[in-house]
């Protein structure tokens, strides 16, 4: 160790130089300490999530290798609490696509009363799905609609057949993308209320190494998400947040990710309180 002394000061000032640098670097030394803790925490906390996004990499890696892609992931879907897969279309594009491609005679096709709403196909359906259910999948179209937009508390909806769906005009009409003539008796739904729940549900996916377990949103009746997300949900009627504010309330309510959040739920809510 060195030290350096100056020659136009005796001893006693020289010492009293260093003494006053040590009683600076004393009062010092409690904030350097409280900076190695907080240094010393943020390493830790770094690590935990550096852990953390790359275990979730990983799993996410493993997802895109084996989850199978299933057509009606391409719209937006739920099911009813029996298992009955519900399907919409998001825009005049997909409304076209899904009515002209994914229509089959054992379907049923819902519809709002009022313009403005996707198409909805509930697959496999016809003569076996309950009026509760045909309800409750009602509920899940209006939501989307512009009722909901307009802030709405009902809507009314119908349900027909696939023979009653045409995209043949009438003479001297005209029939937009994305719409279809409706033809005989339509079966009204009324009243329905514009309320939807989001939760989370857990899903594995089993490999000939390993069962993948994973989280996955779903939206729908709240009859169908307590049975599919565990009572792990929330309900929502039309309101005033916005996606970005809802993606953030969401994750703190549901604690988990939060990803493409249009695709399950309308924009502008509001959460209810269980």
């Amino acid at each position: 160790m060195e030290i350096e002394l100056k020659l136009n000061k005796n001893v006693n000032e020289n010492a009293n130089i260093y003494f006053e640098k040590a009683k600076k670097l004393k009062a010092k030394l409690p904030g350097i300490e409280e900076t190695i803790k907080v240094t010393k925490e943020k390493i830790i906390n770094f690590e935990e999530e550096k852990n953390s996004y790359l275990k979730k990499k990983s799993e996410k890696n493993k997802l895109q290798i084996h989850k199978k892609q299933e057509w009606f992931e391409k719209f937006r879907h739920t099911k009813t609490k029996s298992g009955f897969l519900c399907v919409l279309g998001k825009d005049a594009g997909t409304n076209e696509i899904l009515i002209k491609k994914h229509m089959e005679e054992n379907d049923i096709v819902l519809h709002t009363e009022a313009p403005g709403s996707p198409f909805c196909l509930i697959k496999n359906a016809k003569e076996k799905i309950s009026k509760q259910e045909l309800e409750e999948t009602a509920q899940f179209l209006t939501c989307f609609s512009k009722q909901w937009k307009a802030g709405f508390g009902t809507a009314d909806a119908f349900w027909v057949l696939p023979e009653q769906v045409s995209k043949k005009a009438q003479s001297g009409e005209f029939i937009a993308k994305g719409s279809f003539m409706i033809r005989g008796k339509k079966n009204i739904l009324k009243n329905i209320q514009l309320k939807i729940c989001l939760g989370v549900c857990k899903n594995i996916i089993k490999t000939d190494e390993e069962k993948i377990e994973y989280e996955e949103l779903f939206s729908g009746s709240e009859s169908a998400c307590k049975k599919y997300c565990e009572l792990r949900y929330i309900k929502l009627e039309p309101g005033n947040l916005n996606y970005k504010s809802l993606t953030k309330e969401i994750k703190k309510r549901l604690k988990t990710h939060i990803e493409d959040l249009p695709k399950y739920i309308p924009n502008n809510c509001k959460i209810l309180k269980k």
